[in-house]
Parts: C-alpha cells; structure tokens; sequence
C-alpha cells in the first residue's frame, strides 16, 4: 500500500472542481479524477508496510496541522507525470503561508519516524487527470473553487487497472489560521 496525507474536500467542494476536471478532459484526454478522490497532497510516503502504517495511524492521532482559505484558479502540469491540475495562484503565496507551514510541520511530524520528503519543493495542488496528452495549459479554463479545507486525512492507496483505490485511515484535527 502507498500512502499519502491530503487535504480531503467535502463532497460539495469536490462538485465545484468537476468543470475543471471535465474541461482539461476535453482539452487533453486522460483518465478524470474521480470527484470521491479529488484531494490536495501535503505529503506522498509512498509505500509502507503494515507496521509503519499502523505507527503513522497511532502517531498522527497526536497531531494538529493549520487551515486556512486558498482560491484554486490556476492550472498547471507535470509533463513527466502527465498530469494536469488545479492550483491556487502562484501569484500571491503571502497568503498561503498556513499552506506551506502545514507542508513543512507535517514533515518535521514524519521525520523522527524514518520519513523524508522525494520532493524538491512543494507545489499545492489538486490532480485533476492523469495520463494526460498535451496542448496549451493557457486554453484551460473553469470557475475559481473558494476552499478551507476542513480536513486533512493518512490515505491508503492501492493501484488497480481503473485507476486507485483509497482508503482513509486516519485524520489530522486542523487549526484554522487567522486570516
């Protein structure tokens, strides 16, 4: 099993992705995100056996991480991964500062544990294809999603040939930032 802690929106949050998950499909094809598992990822472990799972479970119940409001409105890719993905502006990452602290104390958090980030730098994000063909990213276009997630989950995460399955094995309590 591979494991990762996302930002987990609501159902409702997760509708209001489904234009954009549905215009980058149109544009570049690829297998949509489902809306159940579109998530933000703070930080991807990558696989774990039983006993490190269980240990994250029992360690991450002592944990808090912050919250706060972001806008996604900014489309990006990852060409190697060929993925294409929702963002919040890259223009203003004053305003994000909560986002970037959670990133980094949640890997202070998994450090004493024997984890380490396979990342250069964080970039906030939520997938919205994979396998994803190419075309201008300037084309995609859909509605700022207004979001402060509300939770922050360890997710379990098993490859089958319709994509991923997850499972949520536990959650991070989060500490709204002062705005």
């Amino acid at each position: 099993m591979r494991l990762f802690f996302a930002y987990w929106p609501s159902p409702s949050k997760a509708e209001e992705m489904v234009p954009w998950v549905e215009g980058a499909h149109a544009l570049y094809g690829g297998r949509m995100m489902r809306t159940d598992t579109l998530h933000m990822t703070l930080a991807f472990l990558g696989p774990a056996d039983e006993t490190a799972t269980q240990r994250l479970v029992t360690a991450c119940q002592e944990w808090t991480l912050p919250s706060g409001s972001m806008v996604l409105r900014e489309a990006g890719r990852f060409s190697r991964a060929k993925v294409v993905w929702l963002g919040p502006s890259s223009a203003d990452p004053t305003s994000l500062e909560w986002l970037y602290q959670a990133n980094q104390q949640l890997w202070a958090y998994l450090a004493p544990l024997g984890w380490s980030s396979r990342e250069s730098a964080f970039r906030p994000h939520v997938s919205l294809l994979r396998n994803a063909g190419r075309g201008p990213l300037e084309a995609l276009h859909g509605p700022e999603v207004h979001w402060t997630p509300g939770r922050c989950v360890l997710v379990g995460s098993r490859p089958t040939e319709a994509g991923s399955r997850y499972t949520m094995l536990a959650e991070i309590p989060l500490v709204h930032a002062a705005p």
